[in-house]
This record gives structure tokens, C-alpha cells and sequence, in this order.
């Protein structure tokens, strides 16, 4: 990857500036671009879906394991 476009891109950050809080509630971010333009992106939702439910036991139980032989 060619330098200035690696420095470049490391500057969008703060070329946009702070985030507005309110930003979050709307689901779209919209930035102010320096020449008076704005870009929207949409954020994704910040609710967490529930994880599968999965019986608490363990993964590793003591008849999966080889035994080993007294007799050795």
C-alpha cells in the first residue's frame, strides 16, 4: 500500500471530528465534510440478541477420556 494513501486514511478520523451523541439514537451517522457535503452512514443496532440457550454442562466429561491402564 502506497504511503500517502496509508497516512491519508489514518486522518479520516479526524477529519470527521467528535461523533454526536444523538447519532446513536437515529441509526444513521451523518458527518459534516470540510467543502460543506455530508455523508450518512448507517449505524447497526446496538441490541445484543440473546445468546442460544445451552445447557450447563461440561465439554470435557471424564468418559471421554481415555483411562489409563493400571496394569502399565
Amino acid at each position: 500500500m502506497n504511503p500517502a494513501v496509508f497516512a491519508l486514511a489514518a486522518l479520516i478520523p479526524a477529519m470527521a471530528g467528535p461523533l454526536p451523541q444523538e447519532a446513536a439514537r437515529d441509526g444513521v451517522l451523518a458527518l459534516r465534510l470540510c467543502n460543506g457535503g455530508t455523508v450518512a452512514i448507517p449505524l447497526p443496532s446496538r441490541e445484543r440478541k440473546a445468546p442460544a440457550s445451552c445447557p450447563q454442562k461440561g465439554c470435557h466429561a471424564t468418559c471421554n477420556r481415555k483411562r489409563l491402564d493400571p496394569a502399565q
